[in-house]
C-alpha cells in the first residue's frame, strides 16, 4: 500500500510538472488541463491522511475524519498534520 501511495503522489506531480515545463504559458484553456492540478491538490489536502496510512498508526479514524471534515481550515489541516506526524506510544 505504501508503495502505491508513493507511486500516486510521485506520477501526480510529474505529471504536473511535465504539463508546466512542456509549454512557455501556462494554458488552462480546455478542462484536461486541471486534471494533472487537481491530482496535486488532491494529494496535498490528503496528505495527512496518506501520512497515517502508510504509518500505520493504531488510531487511523481520528486523523482521517479532522483531515476529511476539517481539512479545508487550514487549522484543521494542520493538527491532522500534527497528529499523523505524532509517534504512538
Amino acid at each position: 500500500m505504501r508503495k502505491t501511495l508513493f507511486l500516486l503522489i510521485a506520477s501526480s506531480a510529474a505529471w504536473s510538472s511535465g504539463c508546466v515545463a512542456a509549454t512557455p504559458r501556462l494554458h488552462l484553456d480546455f478542462p484536461g488541463s486541471y486534471i494533472p492540478f487537481g491530482l496535486v491538490s488532491l494529494a496535498l489536502y490528503l496528505l495527512p491522511t496518506i501520512i497515517v496510512l502508510a504509518r500505520r498508526k493504531k488510531n487511523v479514524l481520528g486523523p482521517i475524519l479532522v483531515n476529511v471534515l476539517l481539512g479545508w481550515t487550514i487549522i484543521g489541516w494542520i493538527v491532522a498534520l500534527i497528529w499523523a506526524l505524532t509517534v504512538d506510544e
